[in-house]
């Protein structure tokens, strides 16, 4: 009887644990919130869940920092990073200055402890334990001040333990300090995206997407609430949709393949060019050796034939007057004749 109860009470407390992990939301850890409390924004309505100014985390401009939330049994999704001057973290604001986002189920840590492999697997430990999230590159075009940093999760799935119903979105933010200002001019025409994510990494998908469930951008319609069957099969891989749509430059991973795909012409053109460079730089040899060596050979030469005639003559006069006995009559001989003239 005893045993009964106790394997009662054990079943009721994991049910209880596993509710409580199921029903956990998250928010962003690192760098420190405003607050260490998790926000609904299931209609996109929010700047900033909390107004008053929290720890204030110093940074550079254009510095690559580590970022980090809670994974608290929920599958897939993005994580949509904006900044906004600090006093002014409005809603628009964000949005208009949305720069990076990321894969909500990467980096390291993000493990559940048990069978990681399965799409659906739990943490497998209490909430609040498993972090997710890797790095991010902050804006180099921003000059040095105060800023506020917001976070934002969507196209999450798996709430309350329903495959067919996606988590609404969730909102935090964090007080930062650019300590220097930006390089560039400006912002990159798209979004900076780095993508792969548990999931990825098990079906072997590639590091430039994500999986997300039913909806890639932030909604306005509240959370999204369907049957579980038949559900798994909206759960996919792709990007973001504002990095989908985007067709500009950008700082972002995403167009790394691009980058690759552009580098393959380059480097045929590269190959032509290595050999429109061959002659290049044979005729740069040949015009540096020419105007380099010509001169001396010139001036070797002007100086050999020239010493060459001159001690030639010098020793035939040096025999004229070893002679001069010879003729040393006939000039006494002309030379009063001349005189006398």
């Amino acid at each position: 009887m005893k045993s009964f109860a106790a394997a009662t009470l054990a079943a009721a407390a994991l049910a209880v644990a596993s509710v409580s992990q199921v029903d956990a939301h998250s928010y962003m850890i690192v760098p420190t919130p405003r607050d260490l409390e998790y926000h609904v924004d299931a209609e996109a309505k929010l700047g900033c869940p909390r107004p008053h100014i929290g720890q204030v985390t110093e940074y550079k401009a254009g510095e690559t920092i580590d970022v980090r939330h809670y994974r608290n049994n929920h599958i897939g999704g993005f994580i949509r990073y904006a900044i906004a001057p600090r006093g002014q973290e409005t809603k628009e604001n964000f949005d208009k200055n949305a720069f990076y986002y990321t894969c909500r189920e990467s980096g390291p840590e993000c493990v559940p402890r048990y069978n990681p492999t399965d799409m659906f697997v739990t943490d497998g430990a209490d909430i609040n334990t498993i972090r997710c999230g890797d790095k991010i590159t902050l804006p180099d075009w921003l000059p040095a001040g105060d800023y506020v940093l917001q976070w934002t999760w969507f196209g999450v799935g798996l709430s309350n333990g329903q495959k067919g119903s996606a988590e609404p979105q969730f909102r935090s933010c964090a007080d930062i300090k650019l300590t220097t200002s930006g390089s560039k001019s400006g912002p990159p025409s798209c979004p900076g995206f780095t993508g792969g994510d548990r999931m990825t990494k098990v079906q072997n998908k590639g590091n430039d997407v994500c999986l997300f469930y039913h909806a890639n951008d932030i909604v306005t319609t509240g959370a999204y609430i369907g049957p579980d069957e038949g559900a798994e099969s909206k759960y996919v891989f792709g990007k973001p949709a504002p990095v989908e749509h985007c067709t500009g430059e950008s700082g972002a991973d995403y167009e790394v393949p691009a980058a690759n795909n552009a580098t393959a012409p380059a480097n045929d053109d590269d190959s032509d060019s290595v050999e429109e460079a061959k002659p290049t730089e044979a005729a740069a040899p040949a015009v540096t050796p020419v105007l380099t060596e010509a001169p001396k050979p010139a001036e070797t030469q002007a100086p050999q034939p020239a010493p060459q005639p001159a001690p030639q003559p010098a020793p035939q006069p040096a025999v004229q007057p070893a002679q001069p006995a010879q003729p040393t009559e006939a000039p006494a001989k002309k030379t009063p004749t001349k005189c006398h003239a």
